[in-house]
């Protein structure tokens, strides 16, 4: 298993993902169990003269939260955070779960509850264009929901993270100028995929772990962490066709071989080899746009070589397609949802205006 410098890795956060400022205030957040993380970022960021205000939260307390709170006490949106935010430059978030699988078998419905109240946050945020960076974190825990071995999840994360970030925006750049330059979607594959879309004029997006001045002006200022995706909204009512997902994950919860119709953008109607069940109940317990396709994305990191269902890195492997349903303001689209769910192809074709820009997941530009 790699030896990971946290230091390192904090360093590059603050001063090459966020390039952090003097006097301003970045609120990290994190586990329990990567709060080390959490310090080292927290460290350099004083170092710029800026101000951290750390928080931390762990699966336990979020399942203890929804279990004994009321519905209605959920659903209060902290009126406090909206004002506390005119005062925030930043947030970097590191996934503060060590075992999701403590939150499977929660109510949907209070879920759903939450994300109400989290929304006009979020809506703040993308308003006031407060730059973000979310970070994912390996655990034994979910190495062994996922399926893998945990040597072999540790060192694909932290060497998909510390990739060459100049190298992965000349590569995303390439990736992005067909979708520049075209409209017309079309997305097939051999286990059914044939759906088609429009893209318009709306901006595309190089995820390339960097939050440069270009993006800052261009009105997207954030990124994931490990990055590798270039990104659009599709105008939401352009999709027609069916698409074929191999996978998906909600709160520990595998989901797999989803096939899924839209009609004018809109889900109408869905199936999947496991977990179909769940697949509908957190679309039935969102709000707002919550069926409109919102986004494509596709992924150019080397180092992410296999889905295993952590969205965060699967979303990014070399050759994959992800759609999502739901809200798209924060990148340039119309959806207003409580929901933004990522579902990754595997093996895709891709054209643009009639050009093969993909061929069965492999980049042909």
């Amino acid at each position: 298993m790699m030896d990971v410098d946290l230091e390192e890795i904090a360093d590059k956060i603050v001063n090459k993902c966020m390039r952090v400022e003097e006097d301003e205030v970045i609120i990290v957040s994190g586990g329990i169990h990567n709060f080390e993380l959490v310090e080292d970022i927290a460290v350099n960021i004083k170092k710029n003269g800026a101000f951290p205000v750390l928080r931390a939260n762990t699966e336990r307390l979020r399942k203890k939260m929804t279990e004994e709170v009321d519905k209605d006490l959920l659903e209060k949106t902290p009126e406090h955070m909206i004002r506390w935010l005119d005062d925030v430059d930043g947030r970097i978030g590191i996934d503060s779960q060590k075992d999701p699988r403590i939150l499977q078998q929660l109510s949907e419905e209070k879920i759903g509850a939450q994300r109400k109240a989290r929304k006009p946050i979020q809506d703040k945020i993308n308003e006031e264009k407060i730059r973000w960076t979310g970070i994912g974190y390996p655990t034994e825990e979910k190495a062994e929901m996922y399926g893998i071995d945990y040597e072999e999840f540790w060192d694909m994360f932290w060497k998909a993270l510390n990739v060459d970030y100049d190298e992965m925006m000349k590569r995303g750049q390439k990736i992005a100028e067909p979708l520049q330059e075209g409209d017309e979607v079309h997305i097939t594959s051999e286990k059914g995929t044939d759906l088609e879309f429009s893209i318009g004029e709306r901006n595309i997006i190089v995820d390339d772990g960097i939050i440069s001045e270009e993006d800052k002006e261009s009105g997207f200022v954030g990124n994931n962490l490990p990055c590798g995706e270039v990104f659009c909204a599709p105008i939401e009512d352009s999709a027609n066709g069916k698409a074929f997902f191999d996978v998906a994950f909600y709160r520990g919860n595998e989901i797999r071989g989803i096939e899924a119709t839209f009609e004018d953008g809109k889900l109408v109607d869905a199936t999947a080899e496991k977990n179909e069940e769940l697949f509908h109940e957190v679309i039935e317990n969102a709000q707002g746009d919550k069926k409109r396709i919102g986004e494509l994305g596709i992924g150019i990191n080397p180092e992410v070589h296999r889905a295993i269902g952590y969205t965060i890195t699967d979303e990014k492997i070399m050759g994959s397609i992800h759609l999502a349903l739901g809200e798209n303001k924060m990148f340039g689209g119309e959806n207003d949802s409580s929901l933004h769910w990522d579902l990754v192809m595997l093996d895709p074709s891709l054209e643009v205006n009639g050009e093969k820009v993909m061929d069965n997941g492999e980049h042909l530009v």
